[in-house]
């Protein structure tokens, strides 16, 4: 016990530095250890991630549902591989930056309404929604052939996985000329009417109608053979302009998109006036009417007739 104590105290500061470096190494390698663990704990997150995408990616390749979502129907089979092969061309045309082939594949309606140039279509559609990376999209059938698309990020080809972004537009699928068209964000497409209402001396046409997801647009010919100019609303009130249908619902106008000039024809006057109503798309809604119910002549007296109702 003597010798081991003075052998301690001969040799103390090299045991105390010898101890202190065995210390510090542990340290490090409990410091290591622990890094490492941390690093390979992320690295399996990031792969269990990809995994998740990767079958996710896969899995939508095809439809969420053979189901339409509003009315639980089945979908031909037939229907559904023809016009969701359709729209995954569109998506991997997008994604190659193949530009000119996607904008091929929208109808020329879709094209008058919104992109009446393929540079339009790039700096618009293509930018808020592609933007130069790759996307991946889920189809689901909406109703009739129009799909609910949810698109992306495509982690495999970018490499991160950006959980919050997402993109939502709803493509309608046209047969024209024996191919698919689509018409894209959100436009459904266009309707021929061409229906005339005529009291006294007032005519109505009803030329066509834009249908968009939230809203419907009609273009209407306005014919004064009255002696006096008319206004077709006073744009104070939503309820005075709106549309009916079969069922008598009511869906009133945009009317802070519209001018009191723009609802003015002059006597004698044929004029053209677009209005947008707040319509969103069922397939199954018929509308009959547009109604004017507060037509005002010149001089700020209502007319005689109060209510104009063009058929449609």
């Amino acid at each position: 016990m003597h010798n081991f104590m003075r052998f301690f105290y001969q040799n103390k500061s090299r045991i105390i530095k010898g101890a202190a470096i065995i210390i510090f190494i542990f340290l490090i390698i409990q410091v290591s250890n622990y890094f490492v663990k941390r690093s390979n704990e992320k690295e399996l997150t990031r792969k269990e991630q990809q995994s998740n995408i990767t079958t996710k990616s896969e899995e939508t390749q095809g439809l969420v549902s053979e189901k339409s979502a509003v009315t639980g129907r089945d979908v031909p089979k037939e229907q559904l591989r023809s016009e969701t092969d359709v729209i995954n061309q569109f998506i991997d045309f997008c994604n190659q930056q193949d530009f000119e082939n996607a904008y091929n594949l929208i109808t020329d309606e879709c094209k008058q309404q919104m992109y009446k140039s393929l540079e339009t279509f790039k700096q618009t559609y293509y930018r808020d929604v592609f933007n130069g990376q790759k996307k991946m999209c889920s189809i689901e059938n909406w109703t009739g052939n129009t799909y609910k698309v949810n698109i992306n990020e495509d982690m495999l080809s970018t490499g991160s996985y950006n959980k919050g972004y997402s993109k939502q537009d709803y493509i309608t699928v046209e047969e024209v000329d024996d191919e698919y068209k689509l018409n894209i964000n959100n436009y459904i497409g266009y309707s021929k009417i061409n229906k005339k209402t005529t009291k006294e001396n007032l005519s109505m046409e009803v030329i066509s109608k834009n249908t968009y997801k939230d809203y419907e647009e009609y273009t209407i010919k306005v014919t004064n053979k009255t002696e006096d100019t008319i206004q077709l609303d006073d744009i104070n009130s939503t309820k005075t302009l709106y549309l009916e249908d079969a069922k008598g619902v009511k869906y009133s106008y945009y009317n802070h998109e519209l001018t009191e000039p723009m609802l003015t024809v002059e006597s004698g006057q044929t004029k053209e006036v677009t209005i947008k109503f707040y319509s969103s798309y069922v397939s199954t809604k018929n509308i009959n009417y547009i109604v004017f119910s507060n037509i005002i002549t010149n001089n700020g007296q209502l007319s005689g007739k109060l209510e104009f109702r063009a058929s449609v």
